[in-house]
């Protein structure tokens, strides 16, 4: 009984992997859209880092590009009150907020999900480093 639960994880862990390149806008031809073999600690170990650059290239690829919200609004604390500059600051900053939110939800998620698949997959590693 053991064994056919550890088996459809290994199942499931791949398709979480297989979705995680998807999400990252992995190459077709990427290794981390090829089965692994959960038992080799060598393949799970290069598993990790595939999955470390995915998430760093998707970051760096992804990132919406413009400025930067946290900037303008210091620069919109240092304005008069009702100034012309300081609504067009305003107007600055809801725009840049406008394109870094949704990339921010989007890259909370992936990397709360980048977290749970390297911990698993170190379980793996250990597993089998235990095991020689």
């Amino acid at each position: 009984m053991v064994r056919k639960r550890r088996a459809v994880d290994r199942e499931e862990l791949q398709d979480r992997i297989f979705a995680f390149a998807i999400q990252t806008d992995v190459e077709d031809d990427s290794f981390l859209l090829q089965p692994i073999d959960f038992d080799d600690p060598e393949q799970v170990r290069y598993c990790i880092d595939g999955l470390t650059l995915a998430f760093i290239t998707y970051c760096y690829h992804r990132h919406p590009r413009g400025e930067n919200y946290y900037e303008v609004m210091q620069q919109l604390e240092k304005t008069k009150p009702n100034s012309a500059a300081r609504r067009r600051l305003r107007r600055r900053a809801d725009q840049a907020a406008a394109k870094q939110i949704p990339f921010i939800i989007t890259l909370n998620k992936l990397l709360e999900e980048y977290y749970r698949l390297r911990k698993t997959l170190e379980q793996f590693v250990a597993t089998s480093d235990v095991a020689k």
